[in-house]
């Protein structure tokens, strides 16, 4: 009888031993594959060591092609992935930052700002790097005004506080000038330091902030002139035109609005510095420089913002700002310049000096200038004097700082065009004759030039090459060193009215209302614009480095062309309602006046401030 719970009733028989299985035929042919394999590996490692040091590169390259042609198509693809990541190698990530930034140097600054930036954070780092844009920006032939720049940024690290005493201070500043009494403003400023140097520290500076206030742009026009000592006229009423005597002929007076005149008289009266509260707010403007900061340039956004004008004046993109009866007649002539002054001459007789805001919004007028008795028909000015010519045939040197007549010279005939350089003053007149007159020798006549045939309608002046365009329908160019003339240009067919010289080319317009643009080396004509405009072309001006030639014509409109090509870029239509007489242009906008007694800016960076700031 079996007993109770032995194991054998279970048919268990725990004495016998475990069988291990042999091993399987699959796993031996692993072991043996992967044996080989690895010696497979090694001996192919042995014959690349062996190539590298005996076989030519050339030699390798053709055994590497031949192995590839036997490996299958799958393999292949393993061997793509490991080329892949052998040829692939981000310098960005492996070079020292300078050569990375000089490698980025060579692609267009367009696709570093869209493409580049966009890869990684890391080559975000590098295509940020102001340095990177300081050098796009260099290489452009772009130059930056490092002075504009500091007052743009002295006024952005102005406080709160600061900037509210400043438009407090301004406000009476520009309030006084408008009310001024003897003595009244010139002790306040004349403590420290002239008018002009005031208005070049703070009011152009805050105009930068384009918030485009009247308060700004008065305080500007009035803060751009020395110290003014002016009484107003007991006589004057609102009725009529406000006359103002100047007690100081070394200072201007400012005025706005229609039917105010500005009569200069001589007087050896003056009056004695008294102190009045409104230097405490000068005080407080010039301790306003001691709590500004610097600030580094910012090449990536000055760039793109000039990028941004270009594009503007190829698509016509612009504000146009018109000043409507800026004198009671027709305008002939203007001028303007970086410092924001603009100069009109007028059939009135009698020369304008405006303030020009730096936002381009306003223009105010700082004072009338009276001593021709002819319309102005030409005018040249620079930092400290003026030249104006006249139909009363006389030319007047104006000296800026007294604002008196230096010099009068005088013509035979209506004086119809003037230029000026360091050395010579050259008039050109409709008495047939061109005069040269010694600026280093208190403008003595030097020698004159005979040779068109009827009136000299304009000339340019670079160095001592001269150009003249006469109604004889003929171009001349001058070497006033030699006194002899070059070239004669004649393939105008009527009068040439206009022209532009850069010392290479010269820029033509012409009642044939063609333009045409010459080489004043070889005399060659080398592009013309036929039918440019639907009537005489009055006025032109050029830029090699913008690559555009701006005209105006009596059909009342401007247009923009390009220099390279003659291709029309854009056309103003609605600027002035008459004839246009006279334009200039820089990097940001077009300035015109017209027959319809209108100043008007054709403003391409009405809403990029910084594009303003380059030379």
């Amino acid at each position: 009888m079996a007993v109770m719970g032995d194991p054998s009733d279970e048919g268990f028989d725990d004495c016998f031993p475990l069988r291990t299985p042999p091993p399987s035929a699959s796993k031996s042919k692993a072991a043996k594959s992967s044996t080989a394999l690895a010696a497979e590996s090694h001996a192919m490692e042995s014959l690349a060591q062996a190539l590298q040091k005996s076989a030519t590169p050339q030699a390798c390259t053709h055994l590497a092609l031949a192995l590839l042609a036997r490996v299958p198509a799958a393999m292949l693809r393993l061997a793509m992935q490991e080329l892949d990541r052998r040829l692939r190698r981000d310098f960005v990530d492996v070079l020292p930052m300078d050569i990375s930034l000089r490698i980025l140097e060579f692609l267009p600054a367009v696709d570093v700002a869209r493409n580049v930036a966009l890869v990684s954070r890391q080559w975000h780092a590098v295509a940020t790097q102001q340095h990177l844009w300081q050098r796009h920006f260099r290489a452009q032939g772009w130059r930056l005004d490092d002075e504009r720049w500091k007052m743009y940024c002295s006024f952005s690290c102005i406080s709160d506080t600061d900037r509210a005493l400043l438009h407090r201070s301004a406000t009476q500043i520009a309030s006084a000038f408008t009310t001024a009494s003897p003595g009244t403003l010139a002790p306040a400023i004349a403590s420290r330091r002239s008018m002009y140097a005031l208005h070049r520290e703070f009011a152009s500076l805050y105009a930068l902030e384009a918030d485009g206030s009247p308060l700004m742009g008065s305080l500007a026009a009035a803060l751009a002139l020395p110290m003014p000592w002016r009484t107003p006229s007991p006589k004057s009423s609102s009725s009529s035109p406000q006359t103002c005597i100047i007690r100081d002929p070394a200072s201007l007076s400012r005025f706005s609005g229609p039917n105010r005149h500005v009569r200069f008289c001589m007087s050896s009266s003056s009056y004695p510095p008294q102190p009045q509260p409104l230097a405490r707010n000068v005080q407080h403007l010039h301790s306003l420089p001691a709590r500004r900061q610097s600030k580094p340039v910012d090449w990536r956004g000055v760039y793109a913002e000039h990028h941004q004008l270009l594009a503007n004046w190829r698509e016509g993109r612009c504000r146009v700002d018109r000043w409507e009866s800026a004198h009671p007649e027709s305008i002939y002539c203007v001028q303007f310049g970086r410092d924001n002054r603009v100069y009109t001459g007028s059939r009135d007789h009698t020369v304008r000096l405006w303030h020009l805001s730096e936002t381009g919004s306003q223009i105010t007028q700082l004072a009338t200038l009276a001593g021709h008795t002819g319309s102005v028909l030409t005018l040249q000015a620079d930092d400290t004097t003026l030249v104006t010519g006249s139909s009363d045939a006389t030319v007047c040197v104006w000296d800026l700082a007294t604002c008196t007549v230096r010099r009068r010279l005088q013509h035979a005939d209506a004086v119809l065009s003037l230029r000026f350089s360091d050395k010579w003053l050259v008039t050109a007149s409709k008495d047939r004759m061109l005069h040269v007159w010694r600026r280093d020798c208190d403008y003595a006549h030097a020698f004159a030039l005979p040779g068109h045939a009827v009136a000299i309608n304009a000339i340019s002046l670079h160095g001592d090459m001269l150009v003249s365009a006469s109604g004889d329908r003929t171009i001349k160019l001058w070497d006033l060193g030699s006194r002899t003339c070059v070239h004669t240009l004649d393939e105008h067919t009527r009068g040439v009215a206009t022209l532009d010289f850069d010392g290479v080319h010269i820029v033509s317009g012409s009642s044939d209302r063609s333009i045409r643009i010459w080489n004043a080396l070889t005399g060659v004509c080398e592009r013309t614009i036929a039918n440019a405009h639907a009537d005489l072309v009055r006025t032109v001006a050029f830029s090699r480095a913008m690559d555009v030639v701006v005209s105006g014509s009596y059909d009342e409109t401007i247009k923009v062309w390009s220099f390279s090509t003659g291709a029309l870029i854009h056309k103003f239509r609605n600027v002035h309602t008459s004839r246009v007489f006279k334009l200039m242009f820089d990097r940001t906008r077009i300035v015109s006046c017209s027959h319809d007694r209108s100043v008007s800016i054709i403003d391409f960076a009405a809403d990029l401030p910084r594009a303003r700031l380059l030379l």
